[in-house]
């Protein structure tokens, strides 16, 4: 990702909180640039981050199990 700020909330004081484009704020935050980006290479969208969901629609991300899809799996 890029060195941008991206906007993620407002907390009850009036203060806004920024991230780091790229950085997990209930999901990966991307600014409007590389958030174009990710859509041109994953068109399919995704839950949380690019590329944790495939061409077929499954959520392939995450960490701990070995999440697989099993139409990728058979080169579909």
């Amino acid at each position: 990702m890029c060195d941008n700020q991206v906007y993620v909330m407002t907390r009850k004081d009036g203060t806004e909180v920024f991230v780091k484009c790229g950085e997990y704020f209930n999901e990966t935050q991307l600014c409007m640039t590389c958030e174009q980006g990710a859509k041109k290479n994953h068109p399919q969208g995704w839950r949380h981050y690019p590329g944790d969901t495939c061409k077929h629609g499954v959520y392939v991300g995450g960490c701990g199990i070995d999440w697989m899809c099993g139409a990728c799996e058979s080169g579909e």
